[in-house]
């Protein structure tokens, strides 16, 4: 079964209901509220995606969300 995370900008807590709401249901799905202050994303181990940090950021910032598909 695939697993993801999903972080959601903290300055979109309406997104984040949303998203919780149509989830609900759904195993391997983890929602949460970005909860960094100022520090950027670390490339988890095994991250196979080949996302950078700054990839990460800009899709957080323009999406209001990302998904972070995890191992």
């Amino acid at each position: 079964m695939d697993h993801y995370l999903i972080v959601v900008s903290r300055g979109r807590p309406e997104l984040w209901q949303e998203l919780r709401q149509n989830f609900a249901h759904a195993e391997g799905v983890e929602i949460i509220l970005d909860r960094r202050q100022w520090q950027r994303w670390t490339r988890p181990q095994g991250d196979s995606e080949g996302w950078s940090s700054s990839h990460r950021d800009v899709e957080l910032q323009s999406h209001g969300f990302v998904v972070i598909p995890r191992i």
